[in-house]
Order: structure tokens, then sequence, then C-alpha cells
């Protein structure tokens, strides 16, 4: 399958300028415009596929193009097949080639294929070599048009056209350090398919990851980060720009669930070879922090005393929360802004494209991602046989997936009853190490709970759901605290603190009963595995 790798990278007026006049590509750049000409049916059936199908008009020629995401794959890397037309018609025939060929066979599918949407823009392009590579620079000016819609198009494109993908990266790399770069998740076509559908830019959940039953654990973990990754960008641009905190939200979910990857596929991943990334990961949630305890905070304790009638002793609380919010937004949309989050995006990219986790030849270790050293600590692989502890990990790299996933989840559910008894009989401690072992067993269960029916899978992590809400709400309650002690300590009088004090001490008596009936439903759960 012809393969397409491409890095797009949003540009204000100011760097779109600054790329003009950058020493690699001042005087080189060729500017011509393009018109694309998107087809699809009236339910939008290819864009359902994630498939896109155009016609293209370059001067006098035109050139037809079919571009698919590849299974398991990012945005970045796409199937592309493009032949010359000679004329502004589908070339039918043409698409016997691709991954679709028996969706194209059908009468009433091509009969159904229409224009929905075009792009018109100039593009300026440059040639560079960058690190053996031959990279196209390309920086697109203009917009697409739905209708009586238009949205503008102002992006940067770096294409791999030869050479190893280590080119690529290190290309995007330098432009990032010298524009501080944000990386734009959707192509032209999903862009027109939200225009031409009127969707509304919204916080996005992770969803269900599809893997593969005869996928290698080397297969699914790829497939796994990418779609943590997936799930992080398309909330980050509301962190930097929406008022909606559930963009955080769903932002540190998804880092959350990428460093549970992480971990959970330490077997055959090396922790050298991800340390760099994961940590920080972590340090990306963890200045999100303070504004997701403070979207809490209110949601959960103060509106529902408002609600109840009670919120004459907040006024002051209210006040200081604003100001408070404020400023951890800003911190929450620097943590996803460029230079520093492009970087660390670039990093797992680059990780994941070549394979980063893999060991070398002659070591037991892979070399690791993001340029920090390896770790040295108690949980460092130490190889007395390199070559022996190399084969291991080959091994478990190349196994199957089913396996792996069922000894994964045994091991991870036998942890969580070892940890846990009825979360009320718990100390506050031990309950936040059930929470963390049940959060990680979740993760896990969810990433592979596409090998399994549905029906079997379901009611597991329905249960799973239900006792990780309740001990969350119980950390919250313990987080309330901390905020009323400190950050609010002087904007409650008497009667807030007394106010504040009895309402967590109910919601969290009734928490833990909630806590306890799911416990007791958990612990006679058998694995769906």
């Amino acid at each position: 399958m012809p393969v397409e790798t491409e890095l797009r990278f949003m540009l204000t007026a100011a760097q779109a300028r600054a790329l003009g006049a950058h020493p690699r590509l001042a005087g080189t750049l060729q500017r011509r415009p393009l018109l694309s000409i998107y087809f699809d049916t009236p339910e939008l059936a290819l864009a359902q596929r994630r498939a896109g199908l155009r016609l293209r008009r370059i001067g006098r020629t035109w050139v037809q193009t079919f571009k698919c995401s590849l299974a398991g794959g990012g945005d970045h890397q796409r199937g592309e097949w493009e032949w010359p037309v000679a004329r502004s018609a589908l070339d039918f025939s043409k698409l016997a080639e691709t991954p679709l060929a028996d969706w194209f066979d059908k009468a009433r599918n091509r009969e159904a294929l229409a224009p929905r949407f075009e792009t018109r823009f100039s593009r300026s392009t440059a040639l560079i070599e960058f690190e053996q590579s031959a990279i196209e620079v390309a920086i697109d000016r203009g917009k697409i048009v739905a209708g009586e819609l238009a949205a503008p198009i102002l992006e940067l494109e770096l294409e791999l056209k030869s050479g190893p993908i280590d080119g690529l990266y290190a290309a995007a790399k330098a432009f990032n350090r010298d524009l501080a770069l944000a990386i734009e998740p959707r192509s032209k076509a999903a862009r027109g398919v939200a225009l031409l559908t009127g969707a509304v830019e919204a916080p996005v959940k992770g969803g269900r990851l599809q893997l593969e039953e005869g996928s290698t654990v080397e297969e699914a973990f790829a497939a796994v980060i990418q779609h943590c990754l997936n799930h992080l960008q398309a909330n980050a641009r509301g962190v930097r720009h929406a008022e909606d905190p559930e963009y955080v939200h769903q932002a540190r979910v998804a880092l959350r669930r990428l460093r549970s990857a992480l971990a959970t596929f330490r077997r055959a991943v090396p922790r050298s070879s991800c340390e760099a990334l994961s940590q920080e990961a972590r340090s990306l949630a963890s200045a999100m922090g303070h504004a997701r305890n403070l979207d809490v905070f209110e949601d959960e304790t103060l509106k529902p005393l408002v609600e109840a009638g009670c919120g004459a002793s907040l006024d002051g609380v209210f006040a200081r929360l604003e100001r408070e919010r404020a400023r951890a937004r800003l911190q929450a949309a620097a943590a996803l802004s460029p230079p520093r989050f492009t970087a660390f995006l670039l990093d797992m990219l680059h990780w994941l494209d070549t394979r980063g986790w893999r060991p070398g030849p002659d070591d037991s270790e892979p070399a690791p991602a993001g340029g920090a050293g390896r770790p040295v600590g108690p949980n460092t692989e130490r190889a007395t046989d390199p070559r022996g502890v190399r084969h291991r990990v080959l091994e478990q790299q190349g196994a199957g997936i089913r396996r792996f996933a069922a000894s994964t989840l045994g091991r991870r559910h036998r942890a969580v009853l070892a940890a846990g008894t009825q979360p009320s009989s718990m100390a506050p401690a031990a309950r936040h190490e059930l929470r963390i072992a049940i959060k990680k067993l979740r993760y896990a269960a969810e990433f592979f709970a596409a090998l399994y029916p549905n029906r079997a899978s379901a009611p597991y992590l329905e249960v799973m759901a239900e006792l990780q809400q309740a001990l969350g709400t119980l950390n919250d309650i313990v987080t309330g605290e901390q905020l009323a002690a400190t950050d609010f300590s002087q904007t409650l009088d008497p009667a807030g603190v007394a106010l504040l004090a009895g309402w967590r001490a109910g919601l969290g008596s009734a928490t833990l009963q909630d806590a306890d009936r799911a416990w007791k439903r958990f612990s006679t759960l058998q694995g769906f595995w």
C-alpha cells in the first residue's frame, strides 16, 4: 500500500511570513493555485470509513486521489493513491486498486457520489534536504467552501518524499524550535466534513478502541498509544482556547490513559525506552491538575449548595474561585501550547513510527526516547545476559495479543482484590491506593475490550466505572477539604466553614455506601477474558 507521511501545523499570519523568510526556505518557495473537489455520498459513507476521494486541478491538469486511514495509525500517515485523469470527472476504474474496491464496485455507491465541498488555496512549496531525507515544505493559504459556508486555511505541511522518517521529524522539531508551531491533527478533508455537517467543536471522549484479534502485542501497543494521542490532540485546542472545563478533564484523562498504557505493556516495552515520555506526560497532566480540582470543587460542592439555597455564606468563595480558576486555566493552556507540547507530540509520534522500543541487535535495551538518558533505580531493567533479554523482549512483542491481554487483566484483577475490601472499612490512604489500582485495571480492560464479545466485557466495565466513580468522589472530597483549608480559608466565615464541612460529611457518607455496593458487585465478578 502506498503510504503518505506528513505532519500538519496550524499557522498564524506572522508565522506564515516568518516561514517565507526562513533561512532554509527563503528564495526557494514556488507558488501555485490548487482547487480540490471532494466527493462523498449524501450520508458521507466515505468519511465514515475514514476515507476521502477528490479531484484536484493543478494548472491545466487534473489528478484523482483516494486516501484512507491505516489500521491503528495516526492521521499523519494514510494510504494514498493518485492518478492523472483526462478531465474533471471521476475515473472509477482506477479505484479497483484501493482497499474500498468492493464498495466502489457497487453501482448504487458510485451513483451516490457527488461533490460535497471544495478547498481553494495557494500552495507555496520547496523541497529541502534534512538529515539525508527529502522533505516537501508546503505553506497553504486559502479556504474550505461548502455551499455558502467557508473556513480559512492557513497551515504548514511537511511531507516525507524520500529517505528515513527520522529526517521528517528532525525538520519538524527544528521548525518548532524556531517558530513554536501547533500541530493540526485534522486533514483538510476532515475539516471540510465538519464544515459541511455543521459540527460544533466540543470536548472529545476517548471512545472505543478497535484492536484486531490477530494482532501481535507490538501492533496492539502501537494502536493503543496512537488512540491515546488522538484523544489528547482532539482536546488540546479546546484547552488552549475554549472555556468548557471538560476539555481539561478529557486531556488529563488522555494523558493518564497514555501513561497507563505504557505501564500495561511494560513486559514487552522496556521502561528505559519510554521513561522520559511517561514523565513528560505526567508533568503535562499535573500542570492541568489545579484547574480540574477547582472545576470539580465548584460543580460537586459549591453549585449543589447554591441550588439547595445555602449560597449566602459562599459569595466570597465564588469571587475567589473565578480569580484562581483564571490563573489555573492559563497554566493548563500553557502546558498544552507550543513549543513544549508540540515537541512532546513529535517525540511520541517519532517513537511510534520508528518502533523506538525495540532493542538493538547488540543491546538488551533500546535507545531512550525524548533524548533523556536511561533511568537508574530499582525498576530499571538490568541485563546480565543482554542477548537473552533482547530475545525475551522481542518474543513478547511478537506474541499474540489475546494471551498477553488475558495475562495482564488477570494479574491486575487479582491485584485489586488483594488491595481492597469494603471501602467504608478502609483508611483514606488505603482507599486512594485502591482507586489507583482500579484505574489501572479499568484502563487496561478498556484497551483490550474489543478483543472480546461486548456482552462479556460491558458488564465488567460498567461495574468498574461505578466503583471508580465512587472512589473518585471520595478523593474529590479530600481535595475539596484541602482547597477550603488553603486557597479559600480567608474567604470563608464560620458559617461557610460549617456549611462545607456538613456537606462533605453527608456526601462522604452517601458515597461510601455507593462504593461498598460497587465493591460487592466487583468482588463477585468473573473476568471477561
